[in-house]
């Protein structure tokens, strides 16, 4: 797998966890804020708070992928 292809791979991986975290973040899904995992990190927050931390956490992963991206490098 050469540089490019992995760097190509993560930015998906990014993006697809940062889409996720948004939505779950918008959404309020219960399944996603009662898991153990999720309570770890908000666990002392409020629902609104900890929706609002996963947007906040959601955009900061998509700013990675497009900073992956914008410094691919070109052949």
């Amino acid at each position: 797998m050469s540089l490019v292809t992995g760097t190509l791979v993560l930015i998906g991986i990014f993006t697809l966890c940062g889409l996720f975290s948004i939505l779950a973040g918008m959404a309020g899904w219960d399944w996603f804020f009662t898991s153990v995992n999720s309570r770890m990190l908000t666990g002392r927050m409020s629902r609104k708070w900890a929706r609002i931390f996963y947007i906040v956490l959601g955009l900061a992963i998509l700013t990675m992928a497009t900073y992956l991206y914008m410094t691919l490098p070109v052949k």
